[in-house]
């Protein structure tokens, strides 16, 4: 190879430039600390680099969010404390309230400081941090509470990014604050009227009020109510052997909805020598009970009312109504008359009780509705044969007997017939009146789920039965207008009936817009009519914009112009009278242009009141009941799973003004369960703020977890990001000795080879 100077000279500038270039690059790692400075250095240290900086960014967004969820579930757990606080403070004070010997004016000084911590726990309840409502779900700009309890959050919770693809939740609504199941308790309803020893006149001997107990007979309860003139004598006509009367059996009407939901209606015979326990057992048979197994527990409480309690945990579906008809006679004499009558034409007195019954339904037309009994029946006894008993003469032996009537259950409802409810009415009653807003009383509860109905609930997921054939609600309305209607409302065929002013007959289907086809005015099958549908219907009639033509759909589908016609009267109806489902899934009807309404509303099934046909005996005779109730004069709810924080408050105090010790049918207000059962529904209401507070602990506890645990990682990943980023200096440093040594051994070789010539070798 020939060497020329021109070689020479690009060899030194070669090596002169790398030899910068290498010096360049490690003076760069000395002075910023970093191995490379462009991507193109070393594409894997970057990747990784890149790679650990977005992580380093996740941990820190992580670390500051989670630190921000920590402070709310801090001041959460703080308020919930002071609400756990309250409420003891309000049990004390109830306590004290149902202590003997409190005058009005202690109790009225009582109920005050009850409305203050009520009040106390509603302020905590709209607690405000930093311009967001701590209860308030994800609406933490809205106060979540009025004055009344009305909720104005929503449902859903506030979740913090606590990693990738993961997140915490950190909060608790208003929702479940003051209304959301607990399912670890059990429904418990009671009766509101008080049984008694009535073998004593208690009006002329109150000193001998005494209550009943389980093992007090038929015959106590009924007592001097055998005769009109309360002239029976406790001794001889009630415990004496030899002069003890054969009274005659009442019929006992029960019906109720079990724990599964299935409904039920019975009427038996109980005799004067069933005792209360007997009458107990066979009302929880009525309800599934068997000798086995219980799925309910009948009991009577020291006031003597019965109360019955789901053994199952988290169900709601549980009902109960009772009533009892007795035969009367005007006296004594009489009774004791009729005895020897019926013994001398080998009659038993279930015989004359069943007889009696049977001519009652049919006097009244009654096809066994009990809402139509009559208070006292003539009628010619039968005989063993089938014949009517005649006298002497060969004439008619008529027999007068009055019905006296026990009830279980007392309200201040009206029935539709406009008279004051009596214990034999149940569900044909008109819904609770309040202002201008007009509410049923039942809850519509999905069976399976128990969760409360809503508008897009449809009914067959809350009926007692399998289906909805041979099913139709009665509506009976009395409108905003001051008109009445009368509506049959056929869900089996989804068809619409009323007879208008005329005389004549308007019907219109149940119709929906299809939402697979967009089809208009569609015919609803049976199984998917709604709740919106029915209340439709309701707020129709209850501001007079009902159609009044027929509208006849064929083929499943009416007309384009009359499904708009209908959707007119809609928007017309709505514009006046707003009828929802409410937050307890009871349908609730709102005069929107008054502030107190006269529209009236009451809503059944048709079948609801009509029970088994006399004649009874023991056994009860059962059938199924009512699809549906909507609004009834029922068992009163001591507790259940559901909670109403402020109105199980309201209710409280109300019981410790009017000094209700437990539910009383003479009191102002019969629904009212009183202080006792106040108590025992605070102990729930305790309990669910408790878990409620355990539950944002957990929450707080696991982000705090997340936050130290992203504080850690970020020393880690920082750690990680060092080894592969960061410059070793020692490494840098002997690098930088090396490449100057070899950088100056290439510039003094450059200078030797440059300084050669011939001249130097001759």
């Amino acid at each position: 190879m020939r060497v020329t100077n021109k070689l020479n000279f690009t060899t030194s500038l070669n090596n002169n430039i790398g030899g910068q270039n290498a010096l360049y690059k490690i003076m760069q790692q000395l002075s910023s600390g970093l191995k490379i400075q462009n991507s193109y250095e070393d594409a894997s240290v970057y990747i990784d680099n890149t790679r650990l900086e977005y992580e380093l960014k996740t941990i820190e967004q992580v670390k500051e969010a989670t630190s921000r969820a920590q402070e709310l579930t801090k001041n959460s757990m703080s308020a919930l404390k002071d609400m756990i606080g309250q409420l003891e403070k309000f049990k004390v004070k109830m306590t004290a309230a149902a202590s003997d010997g409190n005058s009005q004016t202690s109790r009225e000084a009582i109920a005050n400081e009850l409305k203050r911590i009520k009040e106390s726990i509603l302020r905590l309840a709209n607690t405000s941090i930093n311009g967001q409502y701590l209860f308030s779900g994800t609406q933490v700009a809205n106060k979540p509470f009025d004055s009344l309890g009305n909720y104005f959050g929503d449902k859903n919770y506030l979740n913090v990014v606590t990693g990738s693809g993961t997140q915490s939740r950190y909060n608790v609504s208003g929702w479940d604050l003051f209304y959301k199941a607990d399912n670890d308790y059990k429904k418990q309803i009671t009766t509101n009227v008080s049984f008694y020893d009535n073998r004593y006149d208690l009006n002329q001997n109150p000193d001998q009020t005494k209550y009943l107990n389980s093992e007090s007979k038929w015959q106590d309860l009924i007592g001097q109510n055998y005769v009109n003139d309360k002239g029976l004598d406790i001794d001889a006509d009630f415990i004496y052997e030899d002069s003890r009367l054969d009274f005659p059996p009442s019929t006992l009407y029960v019906q109720g909805t079990r724990p599964d939901g299935t409904s039920f209606k019975s009427a038996l015979l109980v005799g004067k020598d069933d005792t209360i326990e007997d009458v107990m057992e066979t009302i929880g048979a009525l309800y599934g009970n068997t000798s086995t197994s219980k799925v309910v527990d009948v009991s009577i409480n020291d006031s003597g009312q019965i109360q019955i309690t789901d053994l199952k945990q988290g169900n709601n579906q549980l009902d109960f109504h009772a009533v009892a008809y007795t035969p009367q006679t005007e006296t004594t004499q009489e009774l004791k008359g009729l005895i020897e009558f019926a013994n001398a034409n080998g009659l038993s007195m279930e015989d004359l009780t069943n007889q009696a019954m049977q001519e009652a339904m049919a006097a009244a037309n009654a096809n066994g509705d009990i809402t139509k009994i009559p208070d006292s029946v003539t009628f010619q006894p039968v005989d063993a044969a089938g014949n009517g008993i005649v006298d002497a003469n060969g004439n008619p032996v008529l027999v007068t007997l009055n019905l006296h009537r026990t009830d279980f259950i007392k309200s201040n409802m009206t029935d539709t017939d406009g008279n004051a409810a009596n214990g034999a009415d149940y569900d044909n009653v008109y819904f609770e009146k309040n202002g201008n807003n007009v509410r049923a009383n039942v809850s519509q509860v999905i069976k399976g789920s128990n969760e409360y109905a809503t508008d897009t609930t449809k009914l067959s997921e809350v009926m007692a039965k399998d289906s909805l054939n041979g099913t139709t609600l009665t509506l009976q309305v009395n409108s905003k207008g001051g008109n009445t209607y009368e509506v049959a409302i056929d869900l089996e065929n989804s068809m619409v009936s009323y007879v208008d002013a005329a005389g004549a007959t308007i019907s219109f289907p149940i119709m929906h817009t299809d939402p697979t086809t967009l089809n208009s005015g569609v015919v609803t099958p049976s199984n998917d009519i709604t709740y919106k549908q029915i209340n439709d219907i309701i707020g129709l009639f209850a501001s007079d914009r009902m159609p009044t033509a027929n509208i006849n759909p064929v083929a499943g589908q009416v007309t384009q112009a009359d499904y708009e016609a209908y959707q007119g009267l809609l928007n017309d109806s709505k514009s006046s009278v707003e009828v929802v489902m409410d937050y307890k899934g009871r349908i609730s009807v709102t005069d929107k242009l008054s502030t107190g309404t006269n529209i009236e509303i009451s809503l059944r099934d048709s079948s609801s009141g009509q029970f088994p046909q006399p004649p009874y005996n023991a056994t009860a005779n059962t059938q199924d009941g009512p699809n549906f109730s909507f609004s009834a004069n029922n068992a009163l709810v001591i507790d259940e799973p559901n909670v109403d924080m402020v109105r199980d408050l309201d209710a409280m105090i109300d019981s410790v003004l009017k000094g209700n010790m437990r539910a009383d049918s003479e009191s102002t207000d019969p629904r009212n369960t009183g202080m006792q059962g106040a108590l025992e529904r605070l102990e729930h209401l305790e309990d669910h703020l408790r878990k409620l507070n355990t539950t944002i602990g957990a929450y707080h506890n696991d982000i705090e977890n997340v936050n130290t645990r992203a504080l850690f990682l970020n020393v880690n990943v920082q750690s990680i990001k060092r080894d592969v980023i960061d410059a070793d200096y020692a490494e840098c440093y002997m690098n930088l000795m090396q490449t100057q040594m070899a950088y100056q051994s290439s510039l003094k070789a450059s200078t030797t080879l440059m300084q050669l010539s011939l001249l130097n070798y001759m």
